[in-house]
């Protein structure tokens, strides 16, 4: 019986996997299943269960080091999001799942807005959106990833270099709105601190 619960969390765990769309969380993840899979091989004495998982686990790992030894170029490109026929395709495209993440953003064409695409290998990964709300304050109206690249790296380098570039770093206070947990752990993990029903952060000066 415990043998069987082995095989049947290796079978999930892999299965699992196989639903992610950032190739690093897939990686990890099938990296665990093989693992898994490769030690029931040996516990059952089916080695070629046990050869095959070990060699994709190994895979997995190699593949995950030549991830983290990649130097990735980072960019930062402001763009008039109300003229930017781009930005209108982007935002249908990925509709649905911004919904999801910000089911209050509504593009108004009354609002005066800055908003800029983060490139990473100049791919453009990221869409922020920001509009005033003072002098000091500024709002983060959207602040989306593409699934594939929903890592920490983007939103480090746009609230760090990024905004120094578009000339947002001198005291002001970003200011977003409670949203999806899985965004509200990513901007926890950026520094910004929740207040009330907001989320904040002070630029760095």
């Amino acid at each position: 019986m415990f043998l069987e619960i082995i095989g049947y969390a290796a079978s999930v765990v892999t299965a699992f996997s196989l639903m992610m769309k950032n190739i690093r969380k897939l990686r990890w993840w099938n990296f665990a299943g093989a693992a898994v899979f490769s030690l029931y091989g040996a516990l059952i004495g089916a080695w070629p269960v046990f050869a095959m998982n070990a060699f994709v686990a190994v895979v997995d790992l190699y593949f995950l080091f030549q991830m983290n030894r990649q130097q990735e170029y980072f960019d930062i490109v402001e763009i008039d999001v109300h003229n930017s026929d781009f930005v209108r395709r982007f935002l249908e495209f990925y509709r649905e799942d911004i919904a999801r993440f910000f089911p209050e953003f509504k593009l108004e064409k009354s609002k005066k807005y800055r908003a800029c695409f983060c490139l990473r290998n100049v791919r453009p990964t990221n869409l922020i959106i920001f509009s005033e709300l003072s002098e000091k304050e500024i709002m983060v109206d959207l602040d989306y990833a593409i699934p594939e690249y929903r890592d920490m790296k983007t939103g480090k380098f746009v609230y760090d270099e990024g905004i120094k570039r578009l000339g947002l770093d001198e005291g002001q206070v970003f200011v977003s709105r409670n949203a999806e947990e899985a965004h509200n752990s990513y901007l926890r993990a950026l520094g910004f601190v929740k207040r009330d029903d907001v989320y904040i952060k002070k630029a760095k000066d």
